[in-house]
């Protein structure tokens, strides 16, 4: 949830406890008041009982005409009370109502329903009529639930309406407030995504608050220290990988400058032994094994030399070396899979030791998808074009398969290590995922021009 509206709901919340709060009191109010009525008038209407029964004592007359009911009760009720005398020997309770007008109770339903049930029983006031050692009844005080609901309601509807506008511009104004509050959030959040994308030159502003400007000089500080070291490792990956490369190359110049020229010269010697040996027939089947092994050995000696670095790259170029994959992936494939390759841009400019990265890492996406995709097409795309101060190069190898149910399409081992450690050196990004549409994709961008590189 954005902050701005959770503060809002925070302070619309804590309006609306107050508004329920202030509507409590003024019902507790009302209610008390109506309460302290009844009792004022039984206490009125008991002492006035109780003379009448006095002046009888008095005037030694029977109480039978007990009570004067009408004189006490005429100018003493409020408008909707009603007064109920209980117990005396008459034949039924007395009782006298005020009238209201009922033009001007205009209570909702449900207000009135929740007044009557948990306020209006409790607003009875009662107090007895004692006379000599007996009781000559008790009083009763009670109010109309229909006024009295109709005073409570007329006395919250104003503050309902009055609180409802309150609330809502108190949410307005705080919803203004909070926004310019926040606007540093705003900057801090999207370098935080910057960051996370990968932009290690995102810093922050000073800001006018403390807080937020110490946020400002750690990010800044944190930003600064991880580009710092993000270059020293991709410089450092560059070095260990291309001296990796350069070691390869060394190691497979001096294997085909020695051992391959004097395996020939051994296969040459055996020959000429063969031929000189023909009237010893178990000489001439023991140089014809001699020329075998050594010629088992030259192919042996071959793959050894490609695997360590394919002479293709330095003799044919990048794209007719990856051209040569392809074409090997799909007479391995023998129809079941399509490899292709899209080249675009000026990619043979490339330096020898960024064409053997992106070499090793087209063939082991290649390798990869051979295994572990079960694809029927697999493309590889290689394109140059502009970036942000100077030309990038995207490698992306796209196939259109699940994998096998017990293990992953894309390896998560030493291969995908390999690559990270290549695109590294190569000050690059890799992205390797599931795509939305099926399949899976490999992404490598990288700079053409590189401090330190040959690119």
């Amino acid at each position: 949830m954005d902050l701005k509206w959770l503060l809002v709901r925070r302070i619309a919340a804590v309006a609306l406890a107050c508004l329920l709060a202030g509507s409590l009191l003024a019902l507790y109010q009302t209610a008390r008041q109506a309460q302290q009525q009844n009792a004022e008038l039984v206490d009125l209407v008991g002492k006035r009982l109780e003379h009448q029964l006095g002046r009888f004592d008095r005037m030694a007359e029977m109480p039978k005409s007990f009570p004067d009911w009408d004189p006490i009760t005429s100018h003493s009720l409020q408008p909707g009370q009603c007064l109920e005398l209980h117990g005396t020997h008459a034949t039924s309770p007395r009782s006298r109502c005020a009238g209201v007008d009922a033009s001007a109770m205009n209570t909702p339903v449900w207000f009135f329903q929740a007044y009557r049930s948990l306020i209006s029983p409790y607003l009875a006031a009662t107090r007895p009529i004692p006379y000599g050692a007996k009781s000559q009844g008790t009083i009763v005080a009670t109010f109309d639930p229909k006024a009295t609901a109709a005073k409570a309601w007329s006395t919250i509807a104003p503050l309902i309406g009055l609180s409802a506008v309150f609330v809502s511009a108190l949410c307005f104004v705080a919803y203004i407030v909070i926004d310019r509050a926040l606007r540093p959030a705003k900057e801090i959040l999207s370098a935080l995504n910057g960051l996370a994308r990968g932009d290690l030159t995102c810093r922050l502003p000073a800001f006018r608050l403390t807080e937020l400007n110490r946020i400002s000089e750690v990010f800044n500080a944190l930003s600064a220290d991880l580009s710092r070291a993000t270059a020293e490792r991709a410089e450092l990956a560059r070095r260990l990988v291309d001296a990796q490369e350069q070691e390869r190359r060394h190691i497979a110049r001096e294997l085909h400058d020695e051992i391959a020229q004097k395996l020939s010269a051994l296969s040459a010697v055996a020959a000429c032994v063969r031929t000189s040996a023909r009237d010893a027939p178990d000489l001439v089947d023991e140089t014809k094994e001699l020329e075998r092994m050594a010629s088992d050995l030259m192919v042996s000696l071959r793959k050894t030399l490609t695997y360590l670095r394919p002479q293709v790259i330095d003799d044919l170029g990048l794209i007719q070396s990856l051209q040569s994959l392809v074409d090997e992936q799909n007479n391995g494939a023998r129809g079941q899979t399509d490899y292709s390759m899209e080249v675009a841009g000026d990619v043979e400019q490339l330096g020898a030791e960024t064409s053997a990265h992106v070499y090793r890492i087209v063939q082991e996406a290649l390798n990869n998808a051979s295994k572990h995709a079960n694809a029927r097409r697999v493309k590889v795309q290689l394109n140059q074009r502009p970036g942000p101060g100077q030309e990038m190069i995207s490698l992306v190898v796209l196939d259109d398969g699940a994998g096998p149910a017990d293990e992953p399409s894309h390896p998560t081992g030493s291969g995908i290590i390999g690559m990270r450690e290549r695109v590294a050196a190569l000050s690059g990004k890799l992205a390797a995922g599931p795509l939305p549409g099926g399949g899976f994709g490999l992404k490598v961008e990288f700079p053409t021009l590189r401090s330190g590189g040959g690119a």
